[in-house]
């Protein structure tokens, strides 16, 4: 007959959590893989400002969509070289998708909607994290399901 009162430790449940990047490292990659990038496309090509290049509308949807494809690819090579470990697509992409979609409302909005344009950025944060959680998850039952081959 099988105990039915088994007692579960939470404190160290190492099974069903991966590494984490140091908090700094993160935000250093962080600001390097997208904020640079995007501050960049932003400043140089933003309808907000007077003195930036004017561009039309799906020029400026490829460039928002090149900086998230930009960021993976960073990212990717980044981990694939050990630099940080898998968590940092957590912040990345998410942050990527609020860049560019702060940069594409733009284009329907006056700067002084900026509350308007926040609120477009935030969805777009919730996305990118739905995304990229659905994709780190099966990137870990991936490598539990080789390692419990390799037993």
């Amino acid at each position: 007959m099988e105990n039915k009162n088994q007692e579960v430790n939470f404190e160290n449940n190492s099974e069903n959590t991966f590494p984490r990047t140091k908090f700094l490292i993160s935000v250093g990659y962080l600001i390097i893989q997208v904020l640079i990038p995007g501050i960049i496309l932003f400043f140089t090509t933003s309808t907000d400002f007077t003195f930036t290049f004017k561009l039309p509308f799906w020029i400026m949807v490829l460039s928002s969509l090149s900086l998230i494809i930009f960021t993976f690819i960073i990212t990717f090579i980044t981990y694939k070289l050990k630099l940080h470990q898998l968590d940092q697509f957590t912040y990345s992409i998410p942050f990527a998708f609020v860049l560019s979609l702060f940069y594409l409302s733009g284009y329907f909005l006056t700067p002084q909607q900026i509350l308007i344009r926040f609120i477009i950025s935030i969805a777009g944060a919730v996305i990118g994290i739905f995304l990229t959680s659905i994709i780190l998850l099966l990137v870990l039952r991936k490598k539990q399901k080789k390692s419990y081959i390799k037993i």
